[in-house]
């Protein structure tokens, strides 16, 4: 089944600016009648038709005719044009309830160790629970994962630390908390200091001073998320 058709309305219209049929017609090189008949499922666009789609969209030709965006979003950054960036391309998957808002979704403690290789595949991330949390700003992405161990107080065992997408890995700031997901470590929660643009690597410190820092080189590193907050059900007095 391909879900080209509902995907273009989908992506047409949740697109900034906005884009109207007739627009889109003429970016693609098409009548507005033929575009029409993309979204209507009536006929279907030649392969330099949908290059061109893939890149207005910056979703792949596989995902546009094979996944349902309006449940799984892939978001590119190109962040090579960032003043300070190092300058790769990255990919988001996220998913979307029902009126297109962003979910949370949570890596659980038994997930943890397959997002390190599920990260980027819309089929592992549209498998994880998904929620909402009303006191975070909806203007940016968040996800939330199981964090285990005493490496971080006063984050107890088991808590869920909430993280906030880094695009621009060179703008994170020395000694601020974040989720970073490795190739080699896995999911860790710690305290970061930023050594990328001249040693091409992140320190990672715990707050718990028995845990000795370690670190990451940036070909290692998968996702940052920087420390938005946390739930437990503890209570420490």
């Amino acid at each position: 089944m391909s879900f080209l058709a509902s995907n273009l309305k989908y992506l047409r219209r949740r697109k900034e600016p906005k884009l109207t049929q007739e627009r889109l017609a003429q970016m693609l090189m098409v009548s507005p009648s033929t575009y029409g008949s993309y979204e209507e499922g009536r006929a279907e666009p030649k392969l330099d038709t949908l290059l061109q789609m893939s890149d207005i969209f910056m979703v792949a030709i596989h995902d546009l005719l094979q996944l349902d965006l309006s449940k799984v979003v892939v978001m590119e950054a190109a962040l090579g044009g960032l003043t300070g960036s190092s300058g790769r391309t990255r990919t988001l998957v996220a998913t979307v309830d029902k009126e297109g808002t962003d979910n949370i979704e949570l890596v659980p403690v038994k997930a943890a160790a397959g997002y390190t290789r599920g990260y980027s595949d819309p089929d592992f991330i549209q498998g994880l629970p998904t929620f909402q949390v009303p006191f975070l700003d909806t203007q940016r992405k968040h996800r939330a994962f199981a964090i285990t161990g005493d490496s971080m107080p006063p984050v107890p065992d088991g808590a869920l630390v909430f993280g906030q997408y880094v695009e621009d890995w060179w703008q994170i700031r020395d000694g601020s908390l974040a989720v970073i997901v490795t190739q080699n470590d896995g999911v860790v929660f710690k305290k970061v200091f930023n050594y990328l643009k001249d040693r091409a690597c992140l320190v990672m410190a715990s707050t718990n001073p028995i845990y000795q820092p370690f670190v990451v080189p940036e070909e290692e590193i998968q996702e940052v998320w920087t420390f938005a907050g946390y739930f437990t059900k503890e209570f420490t007095e």
